[in-house]
């Protein structure tokens, strides 16, 4: 039911022009007590002044209000209800205008949200913590950065969250965006910090994926509606369909300088049957591996042949709980 406004002829009318005739889709309501309708506008002394008072005593609303019955087109049977299947608008925290601009289109956060972020995460804003153009290459730089985002991420929640931060529950979640010289993005989403909280330069990750986007063209498909925008906003995700595996592992060494995603799974034979890491960052961040990896299933996640890239730029991505 909603409020129905009078006719002008009605609208000062006090209760005069009541209509009691039985409707099903209209209902009237009286006012038992109009003296509460001016108690509480003389709460507002300032306020009450002369032609209010009037209004008060002779408005219709003081003593009778009309309702109309609200008529909701409920999907009809095999439709859905695209409303409330409609993701939320993806937030990021803004940063001072003179910051680089974030490597990922907001296009490309909501693909990479609805493909590989668990559901309690959807909600969360996206807070940038690392970028190499911003923060520059050092591998201590990027070890401190990541280390007071955890600590501040720690401080900022409270236990009812559930879990603890860097042991894989989601508010520790992160995402590493890659940009290499030839314009593509790869990366990964580690459920947990990528920088250990312990002494152990090699952790379990297995919930973690690796990602990488692709343009339109580079499927083939070069109908982009005749805008001439390709917004790269099509994404291949490697190990998220995967049982979760301790085989999955995130490697920080900072000694040297070495930030991977790789499994290592033995094949029985007292080797590996990976190739090398899924996705490896070495040399300070100026260049890069990536291989084939059965912990991810993943193919190699750039166009060269020997998989070896140079960087642009790298950021990490966190979410945001409690104040920041």
């Amino acid at each position: 039911w909603s409020p129905k406004s009078a006719p002008m002829i009605q609208l000062f009318s006090g209760m005069t022009m009541s209509n009691n005739a039985k409707n099903a889709k209209k209902m009237q309501c009286q006012i038992l007590e109009p003296m509460l309708v001016w108690n509480a506008m003389a709460a507002h002394h300032s306020q009450f002044v002369w032609y209010r008072r009037l209004s008060v005593l002779f408005s219709r609303y003081t003593y009778i209000n009309d309702l109309q019955k609200l008529s909701i087109d409920a999907p009809s049977e095999g439709e859905e209800d695209d409303s409330a299947s409609l993701p939320p608008p993806l937030v990021t925290i803004a940063e001072e205008d003179s910051m680089p601009p974030f490597l990922l289109t907001n296009t490309q956060m909501t693909a990479l949200r609805e493909i590989i972020l668990p559901i309690g995460l959807h909600h969360r804003p996206w807070k940038r913590i690392y970028s190499l153009v911003r923060d520059g290459d050092s591998f201590e730089g990027f070890r401190k950065k990541l280390e007071d985002w955890n600590d501040r991420l720690y401080h900022s929640t409270t236990p009812s969250a559930g879990g603890v931060v860097g042991g894989g529950d989601d508010r520790s979640s992160t995402i590493l965006v890659v940009k290499t010289t030839n314009g593509e993005l790869i990366g990964g989403f580690a459920d947990g910090s990528i920088v250990p909280l312990a002494l152990d330069s090699v952790r379990s990750a297995s919930k973690s994926c690796l990602f990488k986007f692709h343009s339109k063209k580079e499927d083939g498909n070069d109908n982009d509606n005749g805008d001439g925008d390709d917004d790269g906003s099509t994404v291949d995700v490697y190990g998220k369909q995967t049982i979760p595996s301790s085989s999955k592992r995130i490697v920080f060494d900072a000694t040297r300088r070495i930030l991977a995603f790789g499994g290592g799974i033995d094949d029985g034979n007292g080797g590996t049957t990976d190739e090398g890491f899924g996705l490896c960052l070495n040399d300070g961040f100026t260049r890069g591996t990536t291989a084939r990896c059965s912990a991810f299933q993943n193919e190699q996640l750039v166009s060269e042949k020997d998989g070896v890239f140079a960087v642009v730029d790298v950021e990490v991505w966190g979410f945001v709980f409690g104040q920041f």
